[in-house]
């Protein structure tokens, strides 16, 4: 019986990569049948991307491939960690939590490209103001989503961990962590596609490496096959984070399964 229900997942699985194909190679051929219509100056086509790719991939694209993935892992150590920790807290302190939360939530309101150029002022041209940017998306969102993990758990079992004479640290690390764990990583899925456009945002404005730089280049020279390009490798990081994220989110929480 487990046999056959592994044996149908993997089929299932298996149509589901095969479709993913077929709606790739069907959008790409569209769009490269599409893109011989136009006019390069205005459009692009893939062949042309995948050729621009290739020719960055000689000539350092790497290098700005690590530079804005260093950005991000940075700001995600600062931030992941301490939205976790407020968003635990003061989830605990009801009090505090209501003075606080209109300053959090002004705070948050900030459109993220106004804080870039304050940054860059502050710290220089170097890696670390879009670290700053990177970090402060993630704490937000990880404060949020850990805090209203929190608020889920129900009373009555806090109440019983506190008749058993548990302290505050002990009902952290046994109950309002694990708890929260779902919450947490959830937030960390959404924390990831966020401090990517960070660090991109904060390369555009004035940076002299990365890919946010190289897009920002290639606008500049209205060059439309470099725009795509860019993008495309920057969409290909974010697929690649994205799943790297799920595969870590199903080990941790495989005991649902169970």
């Amino acid at each position: 019986m487990a046999g056959s229900n592994s044996g149908a997942a993997a089929s299932g699985q298996g149509n589901v990569l095969l479709w993913r194909g077929l709606l790739l190679i069907t959008l790409l051929g569209g769009w490269e049948a599409y893109g011989r219509l136009v006019s390069e100056a205005w459009f692009s086509r893939p062949m042309l991307i995948f050729a621009r790719i290739l020719t960055w991939a000689g000539d350092g694209l790497g290098g700005h491939v690590a530079i804005t993935l260093a950005e991000m892992l940075a700001g995600l150590a600062i931030g992941i960690p301490l939205g976790t920790v407020f968003g635990l807290v003061l989830g605990r302190l009801p009090v505090a939590a209501g003075i606080l939360r209109p300053i959090i939530f002004g705070l948050y309101s900030i459109p993220l490209v106004t804080l870039a150029p304050l940054f860059i002022f502050w710290f220089g041209l170097g890696l670390t103001p879009k670290i700053v940017l990177v970090a402060i998306v993630t704490f937000f969102l990880l404060f949020f989503t850990t805090f209203a993990g929190v608020q889920t758990i129900d009373r009555e079992m806090i109440d019983s961990f506190r008749l058993l004479g548990a302290s505050r640290r002990e009902m952290l690390r046994k109950l309002i962590g694990p708890a929260c764990l779902a919450w947490i990583l959830s937030g960390i899925k959404v924390a990831l596609p966020y401090s990517l456009i960070a660090a991109v945002v904060g390369e555009m404005l004035l940076a002299r490496a990365g890919l946010g730089y190289l897009l920002m280049q290639a606008s500049q020279q209205i060059d439309m096959t470099g725009m795509f390009a860019a993008l495309f490798v920057l969409m290909a990081a974010g697929v690649a984070i994205g799943e790297t994220v799920n595969f870590i989110e199903r080990r941790a929480l495989r005991w649902r399964n169970l």
